[in-house]
């Protein structure tokens, strides 16, 4: 029986950490990323499990931003592009960056999905003594 309550306190751990739909900010043509991070964020659905930022940047506009909800495949061939067409020195270039944590636009989320890990790790460790084995 403490197996049993063991088995389902992780699950929903787990649950509570990882079954929400992920949430994008929704931006087309923002001047920067901190502009594109201050658009309203729309609720990505299905597999659409990343949120794909685009920075273009081109002599007549600028440097510019887009981020919207993708999948791992769009985001897989956004990453192998990049080795072509992603130059962020030059004048003219086209940089793909994917993340999967709610409100992220390109980069940067790791830390935390590092916490949210060590936490649920941390919480099933501790109701794994609770239960007395």
């Amino acid at each position: 029986m403490k197996g049993l309550v063991f088995v389902v306190a992780f699950a929903l751990a787990c649950c509570i950490t990882t079954c929400g739909a992920l949430k994008c900010p929704r931006c087309t043509l923002s001047d920067s990323r901190a502009a594109c991070l201050q658009q309203s964020q729309v609720t990505c659905s299905g597999s659409n499990t990343y949120c794909l930022a685009t920075r273009t940047k081109a002599p007549v506009i600028g440097e510019k931003w887009n981020n919207l909800c993708a999948t791992k495949a769009q985001c897989d061939a956004g990453r192998a592009a990049n080795s072509r067409v992603c130059k962020p020195k030059e004048d003219t270039s086209n940089c793909i960056y994917c993340c999967n944590t709610d409100g992220c636009v390109g980069a940067a989320s790791a830390a935390r999905v590092s916490i949210v890990t060590i936490a649920t790790a941390a919480l099933a460790v501790l109701l794994k003594n609770a239960a007395g084995f």
